[in-house]
């Protein structure tokens, strides 16, 4: 067996990379799953990116970036804090709109379900 890794030593390395970085991504992967099933629809603070609020409201950050005024980040993402400090407003009202474009979002996805189900994404639905 040691003799068929010397001899494909190539290959050896490339099938250990690969499942090296199928582990990094699987952890990554399932750290983030398990922290945004806990943090889900949490309240809008002004240290909160606008794709996190997305990730925890099941929603696209750009649709929220589009329905609340908000540029779209180029490059580093920034917190609400940073856009209305650059826009020169209170964080409360950058706040407000994100969650006004919260609630078009969720008026949107309940017309989309029938208003039946009561879960997020159509999960469930009806027997």
């Amino acid at each position: 067996m040691i003799r068929v890794f010397r001899r494909h030593l190539v290959l050896v390395a490339v099938l250990v990379l690969s499942l090296l970085l199928a582990l990094f991504f699987a952890g990554r992967f399932a750290v983030r799953a398990v922290y945004f099933a806990q943090h889900r629809e949490e309240p809008v603070a002004g240290w909160m990116t606008v794709g996190y609020v997305g990730r925890s409201w099941g929603f696209d950050p750009r649709e929220i970036d589009a329905l609340a005024g908000l540029p779209f980040p180029e490059g580093r993402p920034f917190t609400l804090e940073e856009i209305a400090r650059d826009r020169g407003v209170p964080v409360a009202e950058v706040v407000a709109q994100v969650e006004a474009a919260l609630e078009v979002l969720q008026a949107r996805r309940a017309a989309e379900d029938g208003g039946g189900s009561g879960t997020r994404g159509g999960e469930g639905g009806q027997p």
